[in-house]
């Protein structure tokens, strides 16, 4: 059983089962940030560990859909980073792929056992999504004609909205196969979430003041303003239940029943965490993981 840390306590996990990648790779200037997740007792986050093994760059964690494993982008010896796969059970830690590129922002595949990932593909550097076994590490590439891609969520099997990089950043929607991505909406936040209960798609609007969760009904288009953020933020994510989290500074922040305003949770300053970005829950609830420096 998961012995969970309160604030008076906490703890590194063992780099042993982390496998260093031994190629040589270009590092980039990444920050180091940490992967934390916390247990939610009666909707509120209450004891918190540390998942990720070294004080690198460890971001844009991801549950599998039964809630067992969390996925995130790790950043090793060399520079490179590859997908890191954490059990909630046993705590044990290991890395699915140990690729000669550097991938990002890991998610299930809706139906399969993998991963898509974001790879970054010399020379060119081309960044775009490819699917990881989560058994055996092999590798595909699902859309050879949609790129750049920055972040994306899944809207099914085989459709996905996808944040593409330009001179402004834009929301599309596209699926796999050769066909090229269609465009949706323009100047948006990194944060793409699909809505568990609409089916909306959920995005950071930057064209107001503060910038603003909204959704998008991708078929129709019609848009719908959801909750203002915090001046800065475009880091969020949506519950089972259909209510918003949002992390500043220390705090963490969940919206009220009628997603009408922000209501704090819980401080971790006592654990030295500051500068919390991306947020993501389990299926059941349960769970939170969070992006933190410290």
């Amino acid at each position: 059983m998961k012995v969970f840390r309160t604030l008076n306590s906490w703890k590194y996990l063992s780099v042993a089962g982390i496998l260093m990648a031994g190629m040589e790779a270009n590092a980039q200037e990444l920050p180091a940030t940490q992967v934390w997740l916390c247990k939610i007792d009666h909707g509120i986050p209450k004891e918190i560990i540390r998942i990720s093994a070294v004080d690198r760059y460890n971001n844009q964690p991801m549950f599998s859909p039964d809630g067992k494993f969390i996925y995130f982008t790790a950043e090793q010896e060399s520079g490179q980073t590859d997908i890191a796969e954490y059990e909630i059970i046993s705590e044990h830690l290991r890395l699915i792929n140990n690729s000669a590129e550097s991938e990002y922002s890991p998610t299930p595949i809706p139906g399969q056992e993998a991963v898509s990932v974001i790879r970054v593909e010399p020379p060119e550097q081309l960044q775009r999504l490819w699917s990881i076994s989560t058994s055996g590490g092999e590798s595909s590439l699902l859309m050879p004609n949609v790129e750049p891609v920055g972040y994306y969520t899944w809207m099914g099997p085989e459709s996905v909205a996808v944040f593409i990089l330009g001179e402004s950043f834009s929301l599309h929607k596209a699926v796999v196969g050769d066909q090229p991505s269609e465009f949706l909406v323009d100047n948006i936040g990194r944060t793409l979430r699909l809505h568990p209960v609409t089916g909306e798609i959920l995005f950071v609007d930057k064209t107001v003041a503060p910038w603003s969760i909204t959704s998008i009904d991708i078929e129709s288009g019609t848009q719908t303003k959801v909750m203002p953020l915090f001046p800065g933020i475009e880091d969020f994510e949506v519950d089972h239940a259909g209510r918003y989290w949002m992390g500043s500074g220390s705090k963490i922040y969940r919206s009220n029943e009628a997603n009408t305003r922000w209501e704090l949770t819980v401080d971790f300053q006592a654990f030295g965490i500051d500068n919390i970005t991306r947020l993501t829950s389990s299926a059941d609830g349960n769970f939170l993981a969070i992006v933190a420096g410290r």
